[in-house]
């Protein structure tokens, strides 16, 4: 908005006395400013919804000249029934992408408007002209930032500071005492560790643990002004008793002989922990395991890994539970022994006429010792009646993504690498991240699996930005970041609701507090549109 508002603020001017209107739209297609424009068609505009805080994504609005020209990365004319939207067709509008000249990111959208009747072949060369003079003013803007951050840089440097980091959006510069402690999923944290603490402040100091488990103490301070956009000079110390290293996702402790190596789980938050050392006290023995969780948060696979674990390296069956037959399950029995390996999907689907056959089943198991793997949605069935999932002595909790939301960048990473096996593994950048993190993911790893899939396909395989994400999860929040604190009791409380199927007098009771200051805390974190449970 910065380096729109005098372009748009001339030519408003300019087409003052025009029968048309301008609009600037966000980077997700928002509509967040509307100039001039004659009183008839501002009506007929806001009867179409072209106004202010209304999105016109292709997703979600269909051929348009915001969304269209977002998805083409060039300008676009729209016409009439060109619309697909039946309250467009009156309309014809010429949209052009604002192209960041530093990151080459798409950072807004310029666009004219006018009745159908009122075309005039100018508003190309209007619109075209506009953002070019928004893009150099981007270029200015970025140009002076990154020199005032490369001044600050060398400054701190020159006071004997062997550990800083110099960070914006699109740069990051840092000493090599830094560099050899710092992995891109480091940077994704510093980044969000210095949006959060200077959003409304100019300096800011505090612990920060990179992914080797080291512990720093971090001064952070502004570069340039609180309008520009931000960046920051860090200073970083090491604490005077670091924690034990944690070890990153990605690596595994040295297996026993004769066993395969154990595959970590992603994640360094302590749910990623807990579900570690869960699958670790697991894997030590053999026997039949229940897995439980929503669906789409990784139960099939993390079957496959305990198997794996187990020393089952050629394709463990599987079966769904949810087809299974008296006959089905008789069979399954005459196979079963300490080496007959499966898994069992959907275990609390069982039919009726086969409930009692698969307890039988799951009781010999047991006794023999198999590797029988289940998986279920909840480790206790609703009807007791249909009691299968009880017959399973051992289990492990898998919990839903929005409960482990500081693990998507190594979830993320993880899944993308699965995309493109064959191909460096693109990262996140900091809006996408950004978006990703504020999304609810009632699908988990499922539907960001689905994501990513998506956006790396948009991205060619390169970094992922915010315009490679599907228009549904592309938007940023508009308020301010959540705090540490903030964003650790909006997982308890999140946590709280599922378990209480979204009763919130149960939840509060659960959390220990009243039930108006739950309310409150639900308005105050943003839940209030969120559902709950099964």
């Amino acid at each position: 908005m910065r380096a729109a508002r005098p372009v748009l603020d001339r030519l408003a001017d300019q087409l003052a006395d025009a029968p048309v209107t301008i609009l600037l739209a966000s980077q997700d297609a928002t509509i967040v400013d509307r100039r001039a424009g004659q009183r008839s068609l501002l009506g007929r505009l806001d009867r179409a919804q072209v106004a202010p805080g209304f999105i016109f994504a292709e997703e979600c609005a269909g051929t348009n000249g915001i969304g269209t020209a977002l998805e083409e990365r060039k300008a676009f004319r729209v016409r009439g029934e060109e619309h697909l939207l039946e309250a467009l067709h009156p309309l014809a509008c010429v949209g052009s992408p604002i192209v960041d000249p530093v990151s080459r990111a798409v950072t807004g959208i310029v666009d004219i408007t006018c009745q159908v009747d009122d075309v005039n072949e100018l508003m190309a060369p209007l619109v075209l002209s506009a953002v070019r003079d928004i893009e150099e003013r981007l270029f200015a803007l970025s140009a002076r930032s990154e020199q005032n951050l490369l001044r600050e840089y060398m400054r701190s440097k020159r006071r004997g500071h062997a550990a800083v980091v110099a960070m914006s959006r699109d740069t990051v510069i840092a000493t090599p005492t830094v560099s050899r402690l710092m992995d891109s999923t480091d940077q994704m944290m510093i980044w969000d560790w210095i949006s959060t603490h200077l959003a409304a402040k100019d300096e800011w100091e505090g612990p920060l643990r990179f992914a080797d488990g080291i512990d720093v103490r971090v001064h952070a301070r502004r570069v340039g002004e609180s309008t520009d956009p931000l960046s920051a000079i860090l200073e970083l110390r090491p604490l005077a008793s670091p924690a034990p290293p944690r070890p990153r996702a990605r690596l595994a402790p040295a297996a026993p002989a004769g066993a395969a190596p154990a595959t970590r789980i992603a994640g360094r938050s302590l749910a990623a922990h807990r579900l570690q050392d869960r699958v670790d006290k697991i894997t030590a023995t053999v026997a039949p395991v229940l897995i439980v969780g929503e669906s789409g948060v990784g139960k099939t696979h993390l079957a496959r890994q305990i198997q794996h674990r187990w020393g089952r390296h050629d394709p463990v069956p599987s079966v769904d539970a949810s087809m299974l037959t008296p006959s089905a399950v008789a069979e399954l029995r005459a196979r079963l022994s300490g080496s007959f390996a499966c898994i069992i999907e959907h275990l609390d689907e069982v039919p009726d006429d086969a409930v009692a056959s698969t307890r039988r089943l799951l009781d010999a198991a047991v006794e023999l010792g198999a590797p029988v793997i289940a998986t279920a949605t909840s480790s206790t069935p609703d009807d007791l009646r249909h009691q299968v999932q009880t017959h399973v002595r051992r289990s492990v909790c898998i919990p839903p993504l929005r409960q482990r939301i500081e693990d998507l960048t190594d979830l993320a990473r993880e899944l993308l690498a699965a995309e493109l096996p064959d191909r460096p593994t693109p990262q996140l950048q900091p809006a996408a991240h950004r978006a990703l993190i504020d999304h609810h993911w009632p699908g988990n790893l499922r539907e960001l699996a689905s994501v990513l899939s998506t956006a790396a396909a948009r991205s060619m395989g390169f970094d992922i930005k915010l315009e490679h994400l599907p228009a549904d999860y592309r938007t940023l929040g508009a308020g301010r970041r959540l705090t540490s604190l903030e964003r650790t009791e909006r997982e308890a409380i999140v946590r709280a609701l599922d378990e209480s199927d979204g009763n919130k007098s149960l939840a509060a009771h659960r959390l220990g507090v009243a039930r108006s200051t739950l309310y409150r805390k639900i308005r105050a974190l943003g839940l209030e549109n969120e559902t709950f449970g099964s």
